[in-house]
């Protein structure tokens, strides 16, 4: 009976280190297929569909300041006191159709799709198109005869309003469509991720949890055969993986973690306040083609871009869902911002409406407290640090991210290799005593 169990203990001893080479390259498997997923959805987010969703709003910001400020070079064109601020206007019209040219042949060749680069390239003529009936409006008013101050030449406000037809009908629209899908795609690949790490994690329990099994049980197998309390490189193999399973876990749940938190309290409220901004430069340029053009219907424009960025009841609006997740100070300066913005539309408008063009001149572009130009500008500038702020955390959180994750892609390989190697070694003496 004895010599039978002898006979019998090398098989066993060599099934049990079969097993354990077989769940240690099983876990080896998961965990470096929980690495790789982790490290993918940090690249795919930070790097990849992240900056493509921000691309695209920052287009469609480009866009409505565009026109906007288009607008306020029709409106200071034949007062010699605006020279100043048309001379800004005109810079900065420049700098954005550059910047929009820029971005969409970028886009273009980004991009494999012959669907996407072909609307890409529509938006790209649409934008040359807007240019040329802009700037032909601009010249012709500049060289007529017959206007004057806050009454541009009749000719040249029929380019203009072929232009701003092309804008809000065409350009924006496509630029919003894109704007939207790019989003979704950040939505889509940081859920993706977290899917992929739930899946993961699971994987990741059943193949290491079942390799401690097994080395535990192996241990003990080997110490009640072979009467010795411990086997160290059983034991330092089982220390191992013990340690890789917390470790490996808590580093991609805490990566998986910072990505959801960077894309729902970073990059999202970014989008939206960008959208709230583009918004609102539309609302302002579409009082200022009042001013200049009431029988245009440019008031109904202005009212729409109020509904969208105040809401309606039980709706709350861009303004106030951008500002969200906002330093509540810098979020209240902007809103009061808002507020005075609305009233000195609505008093424009009034003036215009009453006859008063050159009342509505002096508040359309003064740079006094209280006027549009000054209220406006100081709006778009807490507006705009509440994006830059919520940008830099998105980049610094997916840094953090990405400094967390790199490093692992090695560790399973090298770490489970050790653990094969341990248990072989663990087991060599034992095997050799029947030799």
């Amino acid at each position: 009976m004895g010599r039978t169990t002898e006979r019998r203990t090398p098989t066993r001893l060599q099934l049990w280190t079969g097993a354990v080479v077989v769940l240690a390259a099983a876990a080896l498997t998961t965990g470096t297929l929980a690495v790789a997923d982790t490290q993918h959805g940090v690249t795919r987010v930070g790097q990849e569909t992240a900056p493509l969703a921000q691309s695209a709003s920052d287009l469609y910001f480009a866009l409505s300041d565009l026109d906007s400020q288009t607008a306020r070079e029709i409106l200071t064109i034949g007062n010699s006191d605006l020279d100043t601020e048309q001379g800004d206007a005109q810079a900065t019209v420049n700098s954005r159709v550059t910047e929009i040219d820029a971005d969409l042949r970028q886009a273009i060749g980004g991009t494999s799709d012959a669907a996407v680069q072909s609307q890409f390239q529509t938006m790209l003529d649409k934008v040359t198109l807007y240019h040329d009936l802009s700037s032909t409006a601009l010249s012709l008013d500049q060289l007529s005869t017959t206007a004057t101050k806050g009454h541009p030449d009749s000719v040249a406000l029929a380019y203009y309003s072929r232009a701003t037809d092309v804008m809000h009908f065409d350009l924006l629209p496509a630029a919003a469509q894109i704007r939207d899908s790019y989003a979704k795609q950040l939505n889509d690949s940081a859920k993706n991720e977290n899917d992929a790490w739930s899946l993961d994690t699971i994987l990741v329990l059943v193949t290491t949890l079942s390799l401690l099994a097994a080395l535990v049980l192996f241990q003990v197998v080997l110490s009640r055969r072979f009467r010795r309390a411990l086997n160290p490189f059983l034991a330092i193999a089982t220390i191992a993986t013990a340690v890789f399973l917390v470790a490996g876990l808590s580093m991609t749940a805490q990566q998986s973690d910072r990505i959801q938190q960077a894309v729902d309290n970073n990059m999202t409220p970014y989008l939206g306040i960008q959208h709230a901004r583009a918004v609102s430069y539309d609302a302002v340029g579409a009082i200022v083609r009042y001013t200049v053009a009431p029988n245009f219907g440019y008031d109904h424009g202005y009212a729409a871009d109020l509904v969208a960025l105040n809401g309606t009841p039980g709706t709350p609006g861009l303004l106030s869902t951008g500002l969200a997740g906002t330093d509540k100070a810098l979020s209240q300066r902007a809103q009061a911002d808002w507020t005075s913005v609305q009233r000195d539309a609505s008093k424009i408008k009034s003036e215009v409406d009453g006859g008063d063009v050159d009342s509505a001149l002096t508040e359309a572009t003064g740079i006094a407290g209280g006027q549009l130009g000054q209220d406006f500008y100081a709006l778009d500038t807490h507006l705009g640090q509440a994006a830059d702020k919520q940008l830099g955390s998105f980049q610094a959180t997916m840094a953090d991210a990405r400094s967390g994750a790199s490093g692992w892609a090695a560790l399973p390989a090298v770490l489970f290799g050790a653990v094969i190697a341990l248990t072989l070694a663990g087991v060599w003496r034992r095997l050799a005593e029947y030799r």
